[in-house]
């Protein structure tokens, strides 16, 4: 339910005791906000599904195998859709006089109509360790594999539920090398991007009343 806090730090929607209403474009053309508020909202929906399944990663980990395969899919597919949606409302608010098809947007399309510092912000944030990694992530489950993944047991209980395991994503890093994070890891990929789009966001904000 809405409520006076938006976890997602969201300058583009007035939140409030009982709506989220999206800010207004300063643009005139009435095509052009329906286009960006689909979008915006749709990004704000792939975040919370991406905190959803990140809550299921954690709670699964030590548990069910075939689960957490799951859920460690839908986690890094909904936080890579959340970015990728991100390119959408760019689009719209920047150069919805391209024209182009959502399927025919690239950054590279349209970075040329974005304003010099948001370019710069959105290049140097796509480059590091964190947003690499959660694209590797999302590219091998969709292309090539299963998401790799270590277990072992630290601790034995008198069955599985009461004993204690590692469990760690492995990953190959920019240098072929075999990298492996603990599993909580999770929740800062989930953090760091959510502070990356709400800052895109605020950047974008001076386009709206």
């Amino acid at each position: 339910m809405p409520n006076d806090e938006d976890w997602l730090q969201d300058p583009l929607m007035e939140i409030g005791k009982a709506s989220y209403k999206p800010r207004e474009l300063k643009s005139p053309n009435e095509k052009q906000y329906q286009e960006w508020r689909l979008f915006h909202y749709t990004t704000r929906l792939k975040l919370n599904g991406a905190n959803f399944f990140c809550t299921k990663v954690i709670d699964t980990a030590r548990t069910s195998e075939d689960e957490l395969r799951w859920y460690l899919d839908a986690f890094f597919f909904e936080l890579m859709a959340a970015c990728d949606i991100l390119l959408q409302e760019l689009n719209t608010v920047y150069a919805y006089d391209l024209q182009l098809k959502p399927e025919a947007v690239r950054w590279n399309k349209i970075k040329g109509k974005l304003p010099n510092e948001l370019v710069k912000y959105v290049e140097e944030e796509r480059r590091k360790d964190w947003f690499c990694e959660v694209q590797w992530y999302r590219n091998t489950t969709t292309h090539h594999y299963r998401i790799p993944k270590s277990r072992s047991k630290i601790w034995w209980g008198h069955d599985s539920l009461h004993s204690t395991y590692y469990v760690g994503l492995q990953y190959i890093d920019k240098e072929g090398e075999i990298k492996i994070k603990e599993i909580s890891i999770c929740k800062d990929y989930l953090s760091n991007m959510v502070n990356y789009i709400s800052s895109v966001w605020g950047k974008m904000a001076q386009e709206f009343e």
